[in-house]
């Protein structure tokens, strides 16, 4: 039938040829442009962590139960600020309270030894001060009656001499002689007297004051033992009041109380059970963990990143902006950590503890080069699997 209108077949032939033409055209520039997209053009290469969360910039204070006990007493509450030093929670503590009511009954039992002992000692200073005083009087004077019984006796014996001289001239007469002879035999019968006298005085001074200083002595150590035992209950107690300082659980610093347990009057913690979070007033950060293939020479401080909370729809809400501030250097757990800086998100409510996931531009290639690296990557890991396979 085409035959009978060759003209109108003609025209139909070179419609089609120039319909394949027009797109032949097009699909050459779409493959061109693809080309040149991917040749040319840039996106953005992203490192990304499911483990990130929001902190804060302080150290967080854990509260931790320094013993073992029974609580009596909680005075935490989910949001409450507290100062460094607020109590916590009371522990029971009767007998800690019992040993420390003992310890003083003994310091005040001690005390009052100690006292006595003290007077006792005063008194025996008192009274041997007066005995070496009247000692030392006793041995004056019988120093005096020596002397003078040696001068008695001196003036006995030239009283004698003179007189013998004069009975050997015939100027007195023998009984006379005897007579100053018998009185000078009796004056120094008196001065051996006064001698021993003053011996004896001597001898019983030493050995007096010798008896009272050894008993002086005697109770000085004893003053010095009770002293020991008053200091050492001392010591005692005072161990006793710390520990029982440790059933006042107190705040280790200012903030705010988070991850309080749930205690209630009699449940029984044990020693280093954490009982609460005091997270300190400042400022925020943000801290994700990174394998380190990821990070490690390819997120730097000053990248730029996002962060989308869980609890927080990022379509409600969007994400925040990030920067880095450090990387860490070390490997910890499998991890990398990195630091960033919240760059401010109204329609989001940060506070310590939020989780969520973060993405850090760590650079900008052509689709090409992504595509590239990204089957070479792919090729590795599956030439790897096979190896290990085998």
């Amino acid at each position: 039938m085409l035959e009978s209108f060759p003209l109108t077949a003609r025209l139909l032939a070179r419609d089609r040829i120039r319909n394949h033409a027009v797109l032949l055209i097009i699909a050459t520039l779409i493959v061109l442009g693809w080309v040149a997209w991917m040749l040319f053009a840039h996106i953005g290469v992203y490192a990304t962590s499911d483990q990130a969360r929001v902190e804060v910039a302080q150290e967080v204070f854990h509260v931790e139960a320094p013993t073992s006990g029974m609580v009596g007493k909680t005075y935490m509450k989910e949001g409450d600020h507290v100062n460094a030093g607020s109590v916590l929670v009371d522990l029971q503590a009767d007998p800690q309270q019992l040993q420390i009511q003992a310890e003083q009954d003994k310091q005040q039992t001690l005390n009052s030894q100690l006292e006595d002992m003290r007077h006792e000692a005063d008194a025996q200073e008192r009274s041997l001060i007066a005995e070496k005083a009247a000692s030392r009087l006793s041995v004056q004077q019988a120093s005096a009656a020596v002397a003078e019984a040696q001068d008695t006796a001196e003036l006995a014996q030239e009283t004698f001499n003179k007189e013998e001289e004069l009975y050997q001239n015939g100027l007195v007469s023998e009984l006379q002689v005897h007579t100053s002879e018998n009185d000078l035999k009796k004056k120094k019968v008196e001065l051996e007297s006064a001698r021993v006298a003053l011996s004896r005085a001597q001898h019983e001074a030493v050995i007096s004051g010798g008896t009272q200083q050894a008993q002086i002595d005697e109770l000085n150590a004893n003053i010095a033992k009770l002293q020991g035992d008053i200091a050492s209950s001392q010591n005692n107690a005072q161990q006793i009041q710390n520990q029982l300082g440790w059933h006042h659980i107190l705040a280790p610093g200012p903030g705010r109380l988070d991850e309080v347990a749930n205690l209630k009057p009699g449940t029984y913690v044990h020693q280093g059970d954490q009982l609460a979070t005091v997270v300190p007033n400042g400022k925020l950060r943000v801290v994700a963990d990174f394998e380190p293939s990821v990070a490690i020479g390819r997120i730097q401080p000053g990248q730029m990143g996002r962060l989308r909370l869980t609890g927080f729809p990022w379509e409600q809400y969007g994400s925040i902006r990030t920067r880095v501030t450090n990387v860490g250097t070390e490997v910890q757990n499998g991890r990398v950590r990195v630091e960033l800086i919240p760059i401010g998100n109204p329609d989001v409510p940060l506070q310590h503890g939020l989780p969520g996931s973060l993405e850090i531009q760590v650079g900008r290639v052509t689709p090409a080069a992504f595509l590239l690296k990204t089957t070479g990557a792919d090729y590795r890991k599956i030439a790897t699997n096979q190896a290990a396979m085998q």
